[in-house]
């Protein structure tokens, strides 16, 4: 319950940083979606129960604080929870340049997804021509943002004295040493 709220109140931090803080300092296609980066991260070191519901509410948030209709987010977030936890088994999610890539390939699912959404359910005509020319600079702003918070988790795990490396939340239970 306690990493659930916090996930949670990561989420409110990165919404409130992603909605007032960065539209003053990037233009809006080179905005970062630290959400995303976080339901990712969510899905690949949580069990599904977990990584689903965050996904959820992490997708709550983002519609709350940044989408432009409700749900939006919630159902993309949603399934992209599914496809991490599907790929999370079979790969090596230990390895920052494996997950700089997932980051990438949930940013290109994301935009996919949503432009699918907006296309179908909504009256919105032009929204694939305004989201195809934001997708590389949407590609680099998370790749580059997700490394820089892969570097301060790293380097946090050290400085609480964590084992190093990813895989370290995954093997410190309250069992551990024991």
């Amino acid at each position: 319950m306690r990493r659930f709220l916090l996930y949670l109140l990561i989420g409110i931090f990165f919404a409130l940083l992603q909605s007032s803080v960065l539209p003053l300092f990037f233009a809006p296609n080179w905005r970062p979606n630290l959400i995303l980066i976080l339901v990712l991260f969510l899905s690949f070191h949580e069990s599904l129960p977990l990584a689903v519901f965050g996904g959820m509410f992490l997708g709550a948030i983002q519609d709350s604080f940044c989408g432009p209709s409700l749900g939006l987010y919630v159902s993309a977030d949603l399934a992209i929870v599914m496809l991490t936890k599907l790929v999370a088994e079979q790969l090596n999610v230990e390895s920052p340049p494996l997950l700089l890539l997932l980051v990438a390939a949930g940013t290109l699912v994301q935009n996919a997804l949503l432009g699918f959404f907006l296309t179908a359910f909504a009256d919105t005509e032009p929204v694939i021509s305004i989201l195809l020319p934001a997708i590389p600079q949407q590609l680099l702003a998370n790749l580059v943002f997700s490394a820089l918070l892969l570097v301060v988790y790293l380097r946090l795990l050290k400085w609480f004295g964590y084992r190093g490396g990813l895989g370290s939340l995954l093997y410190q239970g309250k069992h551990y040493g024991h």
